[in-house]
């Protein structure tokens, strides 16, 4: 589970939406913005069009979490980060889940 610190609260939302950097792909939008911490934060986004069942949604939610989690330490600092995640992504599995997410963050630079 990523720490309390390390997640974005629903006040920050508006703020990154409105003015922070956009990426796509086919299975996950990211946006994200500059912070004045010393350490990034996260929010992930699955909404009812990727299932109407609540396992499904929480199940891609910990993969990205874990995903997430692994390389917290390899992050640049100072960022927040909010990945909404498409219909598409629902029926991969964890192994192309974590390659694409980690290919939109480095894509971004996000990572070091």
């Amino acid at each position: 589970m990523i720490a309390q610190k390390n997640r974005l609260k629903k006040a920050d939302f508006e703020l990154i939406f409105r003015n922070g950097n956009k990426s796509y792909n086919p299975y996950c939008n990211m946006r994200y913005i500059a912070n004045k911490l010393d350490y990034c934060r996260f929010a992930i986004i699955v909404s009812n069009k990727i299932s109407k069942k609540a396992t499904v949604r929480n199940k891609i939610r910990r993969r990205l979490k874990a995903v997430l989690q692994e390389n917290l330490p390899n992050f640049r600092q100072n960022y927040d980060i909010i990945i909404t995640v498409l219909p598409t992504m629902a029926k991969l599995d964890f192994a192309e889940n974590r390659e694409i997410l980690l290919n939109l963050l480095k894509k971004n630079r996000l990572l070091v």
